[in-house]
């Protein structure tokens, strides 16, 4: 599967295990981080019920997801355009929703990069879908207010898309009330696009290559 694609996957995944819902009131709503998922250092904000993270492996988009409306907007600055779309169910919901069955044992405490943190085993659901279980490790920083600041979790859509299925997530440089309200506004002269693949600039038969993928087929060739 194309690189990008790859990448686009683990930005949505992320932004929806983390930032999707409501968040506790204990862990900070404002902060800045650098994120290492699998080894890919990617630049994130957070305020409120809206995170921000983006990377360079895809032309500097961006992507702004908005855990009020459940909708995530992929932002491509080169091109001034950008693509809505809605959280989906079938994806990993946020250990955050209010809906959202969390299961924790406690396997010990850990320090991660400087933090006392708590390791515990993970198993979530959302409560309309109790048998799509959802498993990981999480560990969670105690100097934080128990901000989940590494992740360990199996996602299944990443081993369709041929990888191990394992996502390693860690916060790193985390900077408290770093986030301003500009970081999470599409600029008003950008151009709403049809897909994901529209926006990556791909060619039309790229672009059918992609949809036919979404749909769980390829084209015959």
């Amino acid at each position: 599967m194309n690189r990008n694609v790859v990448s686009a996957m683990v930005f949505c995944f992320f932004a929806v295990i983390f930032f999707a819902g409501p968040v506790p009131a204990a862990p900070p709503d404002n902060f800045t981080t650098k994120m290492v998922v699998n080894g890919m250092a990617m630049p994130m904000a957070k305020m409120g019920l809206k995170s921000r993270v983006q990377t360079g492996m895809m032309q500097d988009i961006y992507t702004i997801t908005d855990g009020g409306t459940q909708k995530t907007f992929m932002v491509n600055p080169q091109s001034k355009t950008y693509y809505e779309q809605v959280q989906k169910r079938g994806e990993a919901p946020s250990v955050y929703d209010p809906n959202v069955v969390m299961e924790k044992k406690k396997l010990g405490s850990e320090t991660v990069d400087g933090h006392p943190c708590v390791k515990s085993e993970m198993t979530f659901y959302h409560k309309d879908t109790p048998t799509q279980k959802f498993k990981g490790t999480i560990w969670e920083a105690q100097d934080l207010g128990g901000m989940p600041i590494r992740t360990e979790i199996i996602v299944e859509a990443m081993q369709k898309a041929g990888g191990s299925g394992k996502m390693v997530s860690e916060m790193k440089e985390i900077k408290v009330g770093g986030a301003t309200a500009s970081m999470f506004e599409v600029p008003k002269d950008y151009k709403k696009v049809n897909s994901m693949p529209e926006l990556m600039g791909m060619g039309g038969d790229m672009q059918n290559m992609m949809k036919q993928m979404q749909k769980g087929r390829m084209p015959k060739q």
